[in-house]
């Protein structure tokens, strides 16, 4: 068993079909894939052991998660809302020397900021709900079918990861959801006049260096 992680990410904003992409991905079935939000960060310095000694502990888990500083779900939440990281860092180095190697069985569809799911799961409970334009309630729709498929979902007590989750623009902001392929092509990237000076002096450098050769 191997355990790999993935950080997806949809341009078309389909993250079911990101998620199940990257679950295709793995080798074998009895191989772990930890997906996780891209605002996400560890804390601890050896946070892949601590993954991996759960995933050993309970491997018929039907999906494994942790605990974080922001979000909805009440169960995943360690309410924090210092701005400083090194608090954050503390909280993380604190429960994982208290409750390294503890889960605790939470039953309830979850936020998807971390998953640990093995891919014989995932293929059982019907792979993840793909639809173009959907990036929130994946999550829940695939953990209320893991508990349908009776497997149980689990909360590392000794897990913690910091979660920006739209820290300084709030929780009710939506920029993120937009499709980022309609956004460039509204708003194309403005190149400065002077970025585009100093890219033509470059060019001109190349050019006379390469006709010195």
């Amino acid at each position: 068993m191997d355990i790999y992680y993935f950080t997806p990410y949809s341009l078309s904003r389909n993250i079911g079909q990101a998620y199940n992409k990257y679950m295709e991905l793995l080798p074998n079935d009895n191989d772990y894939g930890v997906l996780m939000d891209g605002d996400t960060c560890f804390l601890t310095f050896d946070w892949g052991h601590a993954i991996a000694e759960i995933i050993k502990k309970i491997p018929n888990a039907g999906i494994i998660t942790c605990q974080t500083n922001r979000i909805r779900q009440k169960k995943q939440l360690y309410d924090e809302s210092s701005p400083d990281i090194l608090v954050h860092r503390l909280i993380a180095k604190t429960l994982d020397e208290k409750y390294r190697g503890q889960v605790r069985k939470i039953n309830t569809h979850i936020s998807g900021f971390f998953m640990a799911i093995q891919k014989k799961t995932w293929k059982q409970v019907g792979k993840f709900p793909e639809a173009d334009g959907k990036l929130l309630t994946v999550d829940n729709a695939f953990s209320r079918k893991v508990m349908k498929s009776n497997k149980d979902i689990y909360l590392m007590r000794g897990m913690y990861v910091f979660h920006y989750y739209r820290f300084a623009e709030g929780k009710n902001h939506t920029g993120h959801l937009r499709n980022a392929e309609d956004y460039i092509k509204k708003n194309p990237v403005k190149i400065s006049r002077k970025l585009r000076l100093k890219e033509k002096n470059l060019r001109n450098r190349k050019n006379i260096s390469s006709r010195r050769r």
